[in-house]
C-alpha cells in the first residue's frame, strides 16, 4: 500500500489586543483574513463598521474623510472587537454595536 503525506499546517495562535495595536497592518490584515474598503458614511464618532463573508473574509471598512492616525486606531478597533478581544488599549470614545444578518450570511 503506497503511502500518503498530509501537508498541515497549524492554523496561527490567536492574536493579543497588544499583537493587533502592534503589528504591521498588512500583516494583521493577513492572519485575519481581512481587507480594507471605505464607507461613504462619514458622520461623526462613527468610525467604520466591519463585514464577515461566509467563507470568514473579513472587510474593515472606515469613512473616506478619515485621518490617516484616527483611521488605523479605528480599524485596529474594529479588528480587536470582531475577535472579541479586551479593548482595554483604546480610548474610551471607541464604541462597537454588534448585529448579524442572517439571511445576507454576513457578520456586522
Amino acid at each position: 500500500m503506497p503511502k500518503v503525506q498530509l501537508h498541515t499546517t497549524a492554523s496561527p495562535a490567536p492574536l493579543t489586543p497588544e499583537q493587533v495595536c502592534d503589528l504591521p497592518m498588512d500583516e494583521l490584515l493577513a492572519r485575519v483574513n481581512g481587507v480594507l474598503d471605505t464607507t461613504e458614511i462619514n458622520e461623526p464618532k462613527f468610525i467604520g463598521y466591519v463585514t464577515v463573508t461566509a467563507s470568514g473574509r473579513v472587510t474593515i471598512h472606515t469613512p473616506t474623510k478619515a485621518h490617516p492616525d484616527t483611521r488605523d486606531g479605528a480599524i485596529r478597533f474594529l479588528i480587536t472587537t470582531h475577535l472579541e478581544l479586551p479593548t482595554h488599549l483604546f480610548p474610551d470614545v471607541f464604541q462597537v454595536t454588534r448585529f448579524s444578518i442572517a439571511d445576507e450570511g454576513a457578520r456586522a
